[in-house]
């Protein structure tokens, strides 16, 4: 099936797991996501984008969003958080229609690094299991998702791949992250500029402009990009007719939605439902594999290692010479690493700050 439902154990909000994929097949949930390569590569698909997934980068598929991941190096090693809705509804309730992006062409840059190291910190708190992890765990999750917020809310278009955007003024990304939420519940609603403007008290002149300088799209066109997003659950869950998927999403006419799902995902709709039926769960067989605790343990600590040195010159040397001392630091290394996020008063910039300049004490003494 298409769908999946996700179920949480361990009397805690999120599942946690550090694996090997060979094959994730296509499926969304009303969840959301984190993929973070923590080695190797991946191909993911979301929606009708495709990303080529290197070390380091991280993906959150957001609410009931199809996504797949395939073509991955052997090697890999995936880190993956999905987190119980129904639970951190209670702190964001419109965490729904929350859409985050943070693929960019710019990979390394101070928001990744604070996002990587909170997640490696959730991470690293699953596998050793500390007296607490789990309440630990569901606050720092909390401070991931408020942090995504004012860092990862919009996006632009650059081809047929969405990608995250910064601006220089964070008012602009809340501004438009809110009007993308607002066209995404309301989109197969006759949804107006006119009308969206009279809600944001802005003219109608000023948000045309004020869309398409942040998303790359006029609000046309971005309108039916998430007509067209939506519609990908109804083509690949059953033979629902092509007609009525239309007008379901809110298009006025079938030659309407075939001309708009053919920019975004390259194929016409009748196609895509060809080309994919046979790679959605159920039909295309899941390959994913557990890494073991002490492999995972030992990679998630290189990961925090590796933050240290980005844009070093001699990373190479530097890592490469730790890994030398690894089995005699490794132990003590862990509890350090554990013991320094537990000092720390949960600041992104304090824990950033003592992160990076710990490590790298740690490399010059070794």
């Amino acid at each position: 099936m298409l769908k999946e439902t996700i179920g949480y154990l361990d009397d805690m909000p999120m599942n946690i797991r550090i694996v090997n994929i060979k094959n994730y097949p296509l499926h969304y949930h009303y969840d959301h996501e984190f993929i973070y390569v923590l080695k190797g590569s991946a191909v993911l698909k979301c929606g009708s984008s495709i990303y080529q997934m290197q070390q380091g980068d991280v993906f959150i598929v957001n609410d009931s969003e199809v996504h797949g991941i395939t073509d991955c190096s052997n090697d890999n090693v995936v880190l993956l958080i999905q987190i119980n809705a129904d639970y951190f509804i209670r702190q964001f309730p419109t965490l729904e229609h929350y859409v985050f992006r943070t693929m960019e062409k710019d990979r390394v840059n101070e928001e990744i690094i604070v996002l990587r190291n909170l997640l490696l910190k959730t991470g690293l708190n699953y596998l050793t299991k500390r007296p607490g992890y789990k309440t630990t765990n569901t606050n720092i999750m909390i401070d991931v998702l408020n942090y995504c917020d004012r860092n990862f809310k919009s996006f632009y278009f650059e081809g047929r791949i969405v990608m995250h955007k910064r601006y220089d003024y964070p008012e602009m990304g809340k501004r438009l992250g809110r009007i993308i939420d607002y066209i995404y519940e309301h989109h197969s609603e006759k949804l107006s500029l006119r009308e969206l403007a009279k809600k944001e008290h802005f003219s109608e002149g000023y948000l045309s402009r004020l869309i398409t300088a942040g998303t790359g799209l006029g609000f046309r066109e971005l309108l039916a990009f998430a007509r067209v997003e939506e519609s990908e659950k109804m083509l690949l869950s059953g033979s629902q007719k092509i007609s009525s998927i239309a007008a379901e999403v809110g298009f006025s006419t079938t030659a309407y939605y075939e001309k708009f799902f053919r920019k975004w995902f390259g194929c016409y709709p009748e196609e895509y439902r060809k080309l994919y039926a046979n790679k959605i769960k159920g039909s295309s067989p899941e390959l994913i594999f557990e890494i073991s605790q002490s492999e995972a343990t030992s990679i998630i600590s290189k990961s925090i290692q590796t933050l240290s040195f980005e844009g070093d010159e001699n990373t190479e040397n530097k890592l490469t010479h730790h890994d030398l001392k690894e089995d005699e630091l490794k132990e003590q290394h862990r509890k350090e690493i554990l013991d320094a996020y537990e000092r720390t008063t949960r600041s992104h910039d304090e824990i950033l700050r003592f992160m990076l300049s710990a490590e790298s004490e740690d490399a010059q003494k070794s």
